[in-house]
């Protein structure tokens, strides 16, 4: 089941990158072995036109002896990976020399040509930007979500020695998320829980009954569906956090990230206990439609515009997941199901996510006109995990330590203290 799960949403990229991926990670390798074999022509043949104005393959030859001349012989070569460099796509190894690291990178064009081929210094490791947690005025005990023979492990965060207090429910996106939100070195719910704290709010985030129990999520012969997946348990959270002695009942608020901010007008209408809903980059469109605007989105980051190779990658995605699970979804209607309610509702979406567009946060615009109840807040340089960015949002984004943008914090805190 955890397999299932990664493939929704939040974590598309995982299966949509993963052939353009292989073969751009392959011909790089072969670049590399072209460059330790002196075989220059043949890498000099893989230059589009401004490269091969700018190198000749005489000079290809030269870089790679001058290199071994004043580092020593090639010791090491580890495993190829890939970032973005202003949204281009790029493959890099680093090689460890007898004295000294370099890395060996190389970029594609879209017709597949070296469009960059450079040896850098290794760059210092980066590490996890952690905010720092008040421990003088915040305190964090742990809490425990249960469905039925479910017991999901959590944390409530919560200012010291406060009652009457305002709380967050944090409901996670798609694929089996910790309590933290964690991907890569990024932590994005328990920034946002840290937070919210200090601005006098308490948060209930918990892991998903998918992180926890991986295929035991459904009993066995059921197919999962985004009841079992997010729907129940964030229904139970809500419950237990309007039961702690120490909240204000009137002030019971869930925020949903992607999936989970899909979802949320549903659990709150199974929740009558929740007073108030957050939608953090929350999907309003057909799934389908977001699917194939991802993949398509993807594929020309690594210029992939084969029409049969989208397809068969969308196909692969549909196959992941239970057929019951895209019909629930496709059942579902989101905005109108928004437009029921008569509880407040704050829309935050990032303007450089890819993955939750800003045609899903027009589509929730439009669907709420006239209803005095709904607030929208977008921010420019944020993307899905609502971290700082520039340029294109990619997928390798997420593997650079950030924090989820204070902005965000402000603003879910100003308007959660004024409802």
């Amino acid at each position: 089941m955890k397999k299932i799960l990664l493939f929704f949403i939040g974590s598309l990229f995982l299966v949509s990158t993963l052939h353009a991926q292989q073969t751009n990670l392959q011909r790089a390798a072969t670049i590399l072995q072209w460059m330790k074999d002196t075989q220059c022509d043949s890498i000099y043949a893989c230059f589009d036109a401004k490269m091969q104005q700018a190198i000749s393959s005489s000079q290809l030859k030269d870089m790679w002896t001058q290199v071994e001349q004043q580092l020593g012989p090639l010791e090491k070569e580890k495993e190829w990976k890939q970032d973005a460099i202003d949204g281009t796509v790029v493959y890099y190894t680093d090689l460890k020399f007898q004295r000294a690291p370099l890395r060996f990178l190389v970029a594609f064009n879209s017709e597949n040509k070296v469009s960059g081929l450079r040896l850098l210094p290794v760059p210092p490791e980066e590490k996890p930007l952690v905010a720092p947690f008040d421990s003088t005025h915040l305190e964090e005990s742990p809490i425990e979500v249960t469905t039925g023979n479910y017991k999901l492990p959590g944390i409530l965060t919560r200012p010291k020695g406060k009652a009457h207090l305002p709380i967050v429910i944090l409901v996670h996106g798609s694929g089996p998320q910790d309590r933290d939100g964690s991907i890569g070195p990024n932590k994005i719910y328990r920034d946002i829980a840290w937070g919210l704290a200090a601005k006098g709010i308490a948060v209930l985030r918990y892991d998903k009954r998918t992180y926890v129990y991986g295929k035991s999520s459904v009993p066995e012969g059921k197919e999962i569906t985004p009841d079992e997946e997010v729907v129940e348990d964030a229904v139970s959270a809500c419950q237990l956090a309007a039961s702690l002695p120490f909240i204000d009942k009137r002030k019971v608020f869930l925020a949903g990230h992607s999936l989970g901010g899909l979802l949320a007008p549903l659990i709150a209408t199974r929740c009558p206990s929740v007073t108030g809903l957050i939608l953090l980059a929350a999907p309003s469109r057909p799934q389908d439609d977001i699917l194939k605007e991802q993949i398509r989105y993807l594929g020309s980051l690594n210029g992939n515009t084969d029409e049969t190779l989208l397809a068969q990658q969308y196909q692969q995605i549909k196959a992941a997941a239970p057929q019951i699970y895209w019909d629930y979804l496709d059942k579902y209607a989101p905005v109108m199901t928004a437009c029921s309610l008569s509880i407040p509702m704050l829309f935050l979406q990032g303007e450089r996510d890819y993955q939750v567009t800003m045609q899903d946060f027009a589509m929730w615009k439009l669907g709420m006109f006239g209803k005095t109840n709904a607030t929208f807040q977008s921010y420019p340089t944020l993307n899905h995990c609502f971290m700082e960015g520039t340029g294109k949002s990619t997928p390798m984004e997420y593997n650079h330590p950030a924090r989820v943008s204070g902005k965000v914090m402000e603003d879910i805190a100003k308007w959660v203290t004024q409802e």
